[in-house]
């Protein structure tokens, strides 16, 4: 069996995810991907089982450096409004220093189904989160909107990068929408009041 190169490894994960922001999830296949880092298609098999493993390691690495940007760390220790705040202003942070990430898992999550247990895998790394905690504790003391937390993360999520990608695009800046103003539509989106 070859010997790993790590190099290469993530050089494959990053052709990967600059493949389904260019063009798309359903574009994205093992030949392009060797064809752009300089390797046979049967080098990529040497690091992934298959497409779909190569897929799902992109997105949980995505994810992992998304929560672990997130402040979640320090959210309970405040009240639970200011937590929001709080995670609202580091998804933001998290969003203008890394769009590529947001977009990476983004799109992810929107054009591409994993199987059952890539399904789980995932779950594990969602629910570990202490921002997903903050939501579980904000729905079950009826703080957020009585919802499935999938729409609460969604709005919240999609919301910041919207916004991002405006600011970077030039369709406004952030003197004409400053954050603080994203952040207070968030919130009162998202809680029960």
């Amino acid at each position: 069996m070859k010997k790993k190169d790590e190099q290469k490894y993530e050089r494959i994960l990053n052709v990967a995810g600059d493949l389904i922001i260019k063009d798309s999830v359903g574009a994205v296949s093992t030949t392009k991907i060797a064809k752009h880092v300089g390797i046979s298609q049967s080098s990529i098999y040497v690091y992934f089982k298959n497409r779909e493993a190569l897929l799902l390691t992109l997105y949980i690495r995505e994810l992992k450096r998304l929560y672990a940007n997130d402040g979640g760390e320090n959210l309970n220790r405040l009240p639970f409004e200011d937590a929001m705040a709080k995670y609202l202003e580091h998804l933001f942070e998290y969003a203008v220093k890394y769009p590529k990430s947001m977009t990476i898992i983004q799109k992810l999550k929107e054009d591409y189904v994993f199987d059952a247990d890539a399904g789980k895998q995932i779950n594990a790394i969602v629910h570990q989160s202490p921002v997903q905690q903050l939501l579980f504790q904000g729905i079950a003391d009826q703080t957020l909107r009585q919802v499935d937390i999938s729409l609460l993360r969604n709005i919240i999520f999609s919301t910041i990068k919207l916004h991002t990608d405006n600011l970077r695009q030039g369709v406004y800046t952030q003197t004409d929408v400053p954050f603080e103003r994203i952040q207070r539509m968030l919130m009162q989106a998202v809680l029960n009041n």
